[in-house]
């Protein structure tokens, strides 16, 4: 059982660009797929059933799992900064901008054209859109220009959104992470907390213009919150963070202070502190350490980017055939949500393990392109 347990962790485990693996990134990404795989189902089971909007605690509390996706894009600020902070800030080798875009090219694209591919290939046997209407949507979500050219998002996978504000941060961040060539630890954070104020501000004035809210603008105050983590990641903590049973305090009060304050109007315009806070917490808290570092936590995280593309799939693909089950209807609408959510989910896992093992953890040995070039010459010349 334990070689069994080894192979399957070393067969579904993240491969890293840089090779250094930080295992509480992954377990954050544990709770930002899950929020959003939870979102969708409540959102699916409702509407498909005509279910009232907050019919009860579970449903009204699963309808605010939408903030999974300003979760990833900390995690984002994140992982993006970390490698242009340690150059500009501990002296190290900054990132060739050729292979920096280079690699996100290859390691994303794939992935991503494909299940766009899958989408616009299957869509038309759910949707009344026949291809001819779809292939306009297509080839801008390809290119990540549906949400400024539509202003809405994408008609083949409409998750895509928010990979579309991710490439737009991705073109921005080698500019952004100059801010690290500030030497006052002081002014520049001071800096970094102050750019935060003001595109949450912005980020709330374009809360009704859908272009403006399905752009980097309405949400580069959660990447900056992530900057902030690298650089107190780096300086403060030198890479190892201590722990404390006073951060895990911290956390027990953070997270739901995330919750209570999607209750609230207005209230998305804090939720960057406290969510500093609770990824503070996920480095520094004992328990809550232990919990973002179990392997089995980190590894659902890790295939977070294949979950993210394919988890509406397989949610209306098995909500569809549920929803005709004529009982179910008669259930309490929590209940239903439970029992959909027993069906779903793990085929949400089983399948989106398959697709990360075949087609995105290839992707991310970095000379795979190459390799594949060389292999399709060679079969040339043979």
């Amino acid at each position: 059982m334990h070689l069994w347990i080894k192979w399957l962790i070393s067969k579904t485990s993240r491969d890293t660009t840089s090779g250094q693996f930080i295992a509480e990134v992954d377990g954050l990404r544990f709770i930002a797929i899950f929020s959003v795989i939870l979102f969708h189902l409540n959102w699916f089971i409702t509407s498909k059933t005509r279910r009232p909007e907050g019919a009860d605690f579970l449903t009204e509390f699963l309808s605010n799992g939408h903030i999974g996706v300003q979760l990833f894009f900390v995690i984002s600020g994140f992982v993006i900064a970390l490698p242009f902070a340690k150059g500009h800030l501990l002296n190290g080798r900054l990132p060739k901008l050729q292979q920096f875009f280079l690699r996100r090219m290859t390691r994303l694209e794939p992935p991503y054209i494909v299940n766009l591919l899958f989408r616009f290939a299957f869509l038309p046997l759910a949707t009344a859109e026949t291809l001819g209407e779809l292939f306009p949507h297509l080839l801008t979500s390809m290119v990540y220009l549906h949400n400024i050219i539509y202003g809405s998002m994408s008609e083949i996978n409409f998750v895509a959104w928010s990979l579309e504000i991710e490439l737009q941060f991705y073109l921005l961040a080698p500019f952004v992470t100059l801010v690290f060539m500030i030497r006052s630890k002081i002014g520049r954070r001071l800096l970094i907390a102050s750019l935060i104020i003001i595109f949450s501000i912005i980020a709330y004035t374009l809360s009704g213009f859908p272009r403006g809210n399905l752009s980097i603008l309405s949400a580069a105050q959660y990447f900056l919150t992530g900057f902030l983590l690298v650089d107190i990641y780096l300086i403060d903590w030198e890479q190892n963070p201590t722990k404390s049973w006073r951060w895990d305090m911290v956390s027990i009060l953070a997270w739901p202070s995330i919750i209570a304050l999607l209750y609230q109007n207005g209230g998305e315009f804090f939720i960057v502190i406290p969510t500093f806070f609770a990824y503070v917490a996920a480095f520094k808290g004992v328990l809550s350490n232990r919990f973002f570092c179990q392997p089995g936590i980190y590894i659902i995280g890790g295939m977070c980017y294949t979950l993210y593309l394919y988890h509406y799939s397989v949610i209306s693909g098995i909500g569809r055939l549920l929803i005709k089950v004529e009982f179910l209807h008669h259930l309490p609408a929590w209940l239903e949500i439970i029992v959909a959510g027993l069906v779903i989910v793990p085929a949400v896992l089983l399948s989106g393990t398959i697709m990360f093992v075949m087609i995105e953890k290839p992707c991310m040995k970095k000379d795979w392109h190459i390799r594949l070039v060389e292999r399709f010459k060679l079969g040339m010349t043979t």
